[in-house]
């Protein structure tokens, strides 16, 4: 029988590329915002300003491990990291495929999958997360599905999302867990040979106990055919499945559109509970920026449809990524804090409380550079920073970074943090 890679090769070379690079009327003046009721769903409107101010978030290194001076430990590329219950570290690897397990003092203990097609073993993940059952699901973007890891690295299954021979298979992108529910993102697609023709839904969904789709929080759909392909940056690769979270509640907070800065709130059942706004000027890209998309495009584009156009957008998306701490508030990375320079700290987090105000900003100080590295918030004590992230990522694309293509990159470490 063919594989998906085998039915589907054009498919597979579009997207898996992409999918590589690629790791929320009354006054309320102790949060400020206005809350206004519109369409039967509540809306809190803020303004620019938190109403609590600027406030400093001090990091204090615990321990590092790879990098130049830790001959023994080396790393692909990490994309997340989660921390058990006995506070040991799980870190991601999406380039190695294989999960490294670390204790509280930073010492590998174990090992968990690698790369393969058989029981516990994966391709190209791009996620994971703890599920309901104490199981680590690891999410692999092609085909599509979620690989159930014991603690102990042997196999605990594995959930197929759909069925790719009823004519659909699924490329994903994001996986989190809170309170029972698993809430997965990415795509859905038909493909129509006679046609010549793709039909795409890009979703956000919770699973079922089989893994199968079941509340959708979020949807979007296009159709397109291979003979009329483009490379269109908000069209094939920006989606709600990258700016998303789940609560310990179970419920649901994602940033639907690209351009605007707007999070919904949803309850575990799919019901739209509030929406909130904030007001914020677009971020231009700056050259390099827009360099970096223009050269990713430009490479899937030789590689795969030379006579495709391309094209990008001029603007950042105003929310980059969120977050749900323990307390239920929301942690929001706007595009200005990604990309521009913060003054005596690493970047900073527009913070709405559970309801969706804007209650402050807060600022992170630890050493680094956010255009060349990524902090991951493991828990609200825990912080982990990932240096020459993104260099490794965009290297897959025939380097967009700041390196120099003469250079050989500084290997990549995992800094442990405690939150001061």
């Amino acid at each position: 029988m063919l594989s998906l890679r085998d039915r589907y090769p054009i498919v597979a070379r579009i997207f898996i590329p992409l999918l590589a690079f690629l790791l929320i009327t009354t006054a309320l003046p102790a949060f400020g915002g206005e809350e206004v009721m519109t369409d039967g769903v509540l809306h809190v409107v803020n303004g620019a300003e938190p109403a609590n101010g600027r406030q400093t978030l001090q990091l204090e290194e615990l321990w590092r491990v790879g990098g130049e001076d830790d001959e023994e430990t080396v790393f692909g590329i990490i994309t997340k990291v989660l921390i058990d219950d006995d506070n040991n570290i799980y870190l991601l690897d999406a380039q190695l495929s294989e999960i490294s397990v670390f204790s509280p003092e930073g010492e590998l203990i174990n090992t968990l999958g690698r790369e393969g097609d058989g029981p516990g073993e994966f391709r190209g993940p791009t996620d994971m997360c703890f599920l309901p059952d104490g199981t680590i699901g690891v999410l692999q973007a092609f085909p599509g599905k979620i690989i159930k890891l014991n603690l102990d690295n042997t196999s605990a299954g594995t959930w197929p999302l759909g069925d790719p021979t009823k004519g659909a298979f699924y490329i994903m992108r994001g996986l989190r867990s809170g309170g029972d529910l698993v809430v997965a993102g990415g795509t859905e697609q038909h493909v129509n040979q006679a046609e010549g023709i793709i039909d795409r839904e890009t979703f956000l969904s919770s699973l079922t106990a089989e893994g199968l789709r079941d509340k959708t929080f979020s949807s979007s759909t296009l159709t397109f055919k291979f003979q009329d392909l483009k490379f269109d940056e908000k069209t094939l690769i920006d989606g709600a499945d990258r700016r998303f979270d789940v609560g310990s509640d179970g419920r649901v907070v994602v940033a639907i559109p690209r351009n605007g800065y707007e999070v919904s709130l949803l309850a575990p059942d799919g019901t739209l509970e509030r929406v909130f706004t904030r007001e914020y000027e677009p971020w231009v890209r700056n050259e390099r920026a827009a360099g970096i998309w223009q050269r990713i495009l430009e490479t899937v584009q030789s590689q795969q449809a030379p006579n495709a156009p391309i094209s990008w957008e001029d603007t950042e998306p105003d929310v980059e990524f969120l977050r749900v701490a323990s307390d239920g508030s929301i942690w929001v990375l706007n595009s200005r804090a990604m990309w521009t320079e913060t003054p005596g700290a690493f970047t900073y987090y527009d913070v709405f409380s559970p309801e969706g105000h804007f209650d402050k900003q807060v600022q992170v100080e630890c050493d680094g550079n956010p255009q060349e590295d990524i902090l991951f918030f493991a828990t609200d004590d825990l912080a982990f920073m990932v240096t020459g992230f993104w260099d490794a990522a965009l290297s897959r694309f025939g380097g967009a970074g700041n390196t120099d293509d003469e250079e050989e990159a500084e290997p990549m470490s995992v800094i442990c943090y405690r939150v001061k």
